[in-house]
């Protein structure tokens, strides 16, 4: 298992990265912005939707922004519960995904979200008692430049 990012969940992906980037001194240009749809023929667990996702670096460490682009996926309805901030550590468990899932369900975890994108397996865990969330996934899909 290795340390991927940290994930934030943001209304606004382009506030966020100006925030961030005029704290860390990071240059925007660094930051990759993209969409990605997760439609229900991919979703294992939870509900699908479409997300707008940026990838940087402040300060050495990997930040994947989350912006919800519909009212009814997961990510829509975490950021309304819970509202901005903090959502997920992500780690990449190349060789041991499906046992590093159920070491977390043994300790009273529960998948919450799991998606099959041809090779990608990403999978939120959230620990009992709903304090923490973990995504893992099989392999690193994309990684930003220092």
């Amino acid at each position: 298992m290795k340390y991927w990012h940290t994930g934030i969940l943001t209304p606004d992906i382009d506030e966020t990265v100006s925030f961030l980037c005029a704290a860390s001194g990071t240059p925007r240009e660094k930051w990759v912005i993209f969409e990605k749809d997760f439609p229900e023929s991919v979703m294992k667990t939870g509900d699908g939707g479409k997300l707008r996702i940026a990838f940087g670096r402040v300060g050495g460490v990997v930040i994947e922004l989350l912006q919800p682009l519909d009212d009814i996926s997961y990510h829509a309805k975490t950021l309304k519960a819970r509202g901005p901030g903090f959502h997920h550590i992500a780690y990449v468990c190349e060789d041991n995904l499906d046992e590093t899932v159920s070491a977390l369900l043994s300790e009273g975890g529960r998948i919450v979200w799991e998606a099959r994108i041809g090779e990608e397996r990403p999978c939120y865990v959230e620990a009992a008692g709903g304090n923490a969330v973990f995504e893992l996934i099989n392999l690193c899909p994309f990684t930003p430049e220092e």
